[in-house]
C-alpha cells in the first residue's frame, strides 16, 4: 500500500489511531483507505469522502464529543453535532 496522502499534506500531532469522516460521520483505523486512481478514499464503499482533506483525527472531534468512546466502533455514525 502507497503512503497516506493525508500524512504528506497535513503536519499534524497524531492524536488518535483513528480518522473520522466528515461525509459519512464515520471512523476507521488511521492508514485504511481505499483506491480510486489515484486518489485515496474512504474505506467505506458507499462513501464519497476523501481519505485527506475529509480525514479528521478522531481526538480532534472527541474535544467537541468527550460523551463520543476513544475507541470508536467500527461502522458506527458518530455525528459531530
Amino acid at each position: 500500500m502507497s503512503e497516506s496522502h493525508r500524512d504528506k499534506v497535513f503536519d499534524e500531532e497524531k492524536r488518535s489511531d483513528y480518522l473520522w469522516c466528515l461525509h459519512c460521520e464515520r471512523t476507521y483505523q488511521r492508514g485504511k483507505w481505499r483506491e480510486q486512481g489515484d486518489l485515496q478514499m474512504c474505506p467505506y464503499q458507499d462513501c464519497g469522502g476523501d481519505a485527506v482533506i475529509d480525514a479528521w483525527d478522531w481526538e480532534a472531534i472527541r474535544d467537541n464529543k468527550p460523551e463520543h468512546p476513544v475507541v470508536p466502533e467500527t461502522g458506527k455514525s458518530y455525528p459531530m453535532y
